[in-house]
C-alpha cells in the first residue's frame, strides 16, 4: 500500500508541478522594481552566510548594482540553529560594500510561505507595489506558487547554484523541491 500511495505522488509530482512554471515570470523585461527580496537559507553555525546564501546575496547585490531597485530586502529567521538568516544575509551584504541604507531585513519567516507573507506586509508599509525576488534555481516555482498568493507584482531572480554541489544532489534537491510543492498543492501551505 505504501509502494503505491509513494509511486502515485512520484507520479503526479512529475506531470504537475511542471504546469506551474507557466504562470511564473523569471527574468522578466521589468527593469525597474520597488524592492529586491532575497529568500532565506539557513546560515552556517558560526552564523556566518553558507554558500547557497551567499549565491543568493550575491544576485540581490548584482541587481542592486543595476539599479533595479534602490533597497534590498533580506528575509529569514532562525531555523535550525541561534543564526538569523536576515541578519546573516545582511552582515554578508555589507562585507561586499553594501551600505545599510539599502537594506532593509525580515526576521521572522521561518519557512517560504511566511518569507513571502512578511515581505509583503513590511512592502505594504512602505508603499511598495513590485518585487525582484532572489531565490536558488531549484527553489524558484515554489517560491513563485508562494508569492502567487500575495498579490504583488513580481518576477524570479534565480541565483547561482553553489559550485560544490553535484549533479546528483542537484537532482535531488529540485525532486524534493517538487515533492514539497505537491503536498502543498494538495494539502495547502504551512503558516
Amino acid at each position: 500500500k505504501f509502494f503505491f500511495i509513494s509511486l502515485f505522488i512520484v507520479v503526479l509530482t512529475t506531470l504537475l508541478v511542471p504546469t506551474l512554471s507557466n504562470s511564473c515570470k523569471v527574468n522578466s523585461n521589468i527593469k525597474k522594481f520597488d524592492v529586491i527580496i532575497v529568500l532565506g537559507s539557513p546560515a552556517e553555525y558560526n552564523c556566518e552566510a553558507g554558500s547557497i546564501m551567499k549565491d543568493r546575496v550575491a544576485k540581490g547585490i548584482e541587481l542592486l548594482k543595476l539599479g533595479i531597485a534602490k533597497k534590498i530586502l533580506f528575509t529569514g529567521s532562525s531555523v535550525i540553529n541561534n543564526c538569523t538568516e536576515a541578519e546573516a544575509m545582511a552582515a554578508y551584504a555589507i562585507s561586499k560594500g553594501i551600505s545599510k541604507n539599502h537594506i532593509l531585513k525580515e526576521t521572522r519567516a521561518r519557512n517560504t510561505f511566511q518569507n513571502a507573507f512578511y515581505s509583503v506586509k513590511k512592502m505594504k508599509k512602505l508603499n511598495f507595489k513590485s518585487a525582484a525576488i532572489v531565490t536558488s534555481e531549484p527553489h524558484i516555482k515554489r517560491a513563485c506558487a508562494v508569492f502567487e498568493k500575495f498579490g504583488i507584482h513580481y518576477t524570479m531572480f534565480p541565483a547561482d547554484n553553489p559550485a560544490e554541489i553535484s549533479k546528483l544532489q542537484l537532482w535531488l534537491w529540485k525532486f524534493g523541491e517538487r515533492m514539497i510543492l505537491t503536498h502543498h498543492i494538495i494539502f495547502g501551505y504551512p503558516e
